[in-house]
């Protein structure tokens, strides 16, 4: 029998804070916004990992940019592991949350599996794209730390081609073509772009409406500017990293730092003077050649204790 959840309220549930003192003023931290994503928890070698991932202080945060893994009950123990170290943990769907894998007892698709997932962050205490955004006070702050989901839609296209039609023949003709097709579905939306139009529009109501004295962290799976893709090994892939329509984001919405994952290539660079952290893990087979044991927690803002 599916496990079904119910299917979510629109209004955003505030969450409470552990910077928030009873005199109703807010007390600085003292710890450190720590991200990381990719962290494919269906391989052991990753688990190991994963049991490693310890805050520095009590008051750290961490970022989790969404590909945690392809089963609702996986992503759901780890990100529960995860919040009972952190203070607080904020989370992003990376595409293989949002599969409908054929081993997951959890049966369901598109946009019904993403708002049950949203419920079980809520239950366990995990900050969503769906929550009030959490403000950051330790160092480097106080920054809006802006959690999004905007998926995909095929405007990063493969070199050479014109329409999705041609960028996809491309890469069918390539032998690189996305697990999406076959599992990410874009229910009730006709198509995944549709999807992701409709998740663009909200946030950009959504980044519209915070502080605008105060600068932001933009969190996303995808990367929100074409560029990072340009060092993939295949560059027909990129028509899944992203869209066109979020490129000058980082600018628009005031960003000192944007946090992607997806590439699974871990890196720092700069874009319009913001600074990109590419955060992921990766599969086993991509850590390991970069020899040694992988540290994937990146600091985003803070110091070194």
């Amino acid at each position: 029998m599916p496990f079904i959840l119910p299917r979510l309220t629109p209004v955003a549930q505030a969450p409470a804070y552990p910077f928030a003192s009873g005199n109703g003023k807010i007390d600085r931290v003292t710890g450190s916004l720590f991200a990381v994503s990719d962290l494919h928890v269906s391989y052991a070698e990753n688990r190991r990992i994963v049991a490693g991932l310890r805050p520095e202080t009590a008051d750290d945060w961490l970022i989790v940019a969404g590909d945690v893994g392809e089963l609702f009950g996986a992503v759901e123990e780890t990100l529960r592991q995860l919040r009972d170290r952190f203070a607080t943990v904020v989370w992003v769907p990376g595409n293989h949350e949002l599969w409908t894998h054929p081993a997951d007892p959890v049966t369901l698709r598109g946009r019904d599996r993403y708002d049950a997932l949203v419920r079980m962050c809520r239950d366990n205490g995990v900050l969503t794209p769906e929550d009030d955004y959490p403000v950051w006070h330790g160092e480097g702050g106080p920054v809006t730390v802006a959690p999004l989901f905007q998926l995909y839609d095929y405007s990063f296209r493969a070199p050479g081609t014109s329409t999705k039609e041609e960028s996809l023949r491309r890469a069918y003709d390539a032998g690189v073509v996305c697990t999406d097709e076959m599992l990410l579905h874009p229910d009730p939306y006709p198509d995944r772009e549709s999807w992701c139009w409709a998740r663009l529009a909200e946030t950009e109501r959504r980044l519209a409406a915070t502080d605008p004295a105060l600068p932001t962290v933009l969190v996303s799976h995808w990367p929100l500017v074409r560029e990072p893709t340009d060092v993939l090994w295949y560059p027909e892939f990129a028509q899944w990293c992203g869209t066109e329509r979020t490129a000058d984001w980082h600018v628009r919405h005031r960003a000192v730092v944007a946090v992607y994952g997806h590439l699974h290539i871990p890196r720092t660079t700069h874009y319009d003077g913001v600074r990109f952290e590419e955060v992921s893990l990766g599969y086993p087979r991509e850590w390991g050649r970069r020899g040694g044991e992988p540290k994937p927690m990146r600091r985003i803002l803070g110091a070194a204790s």
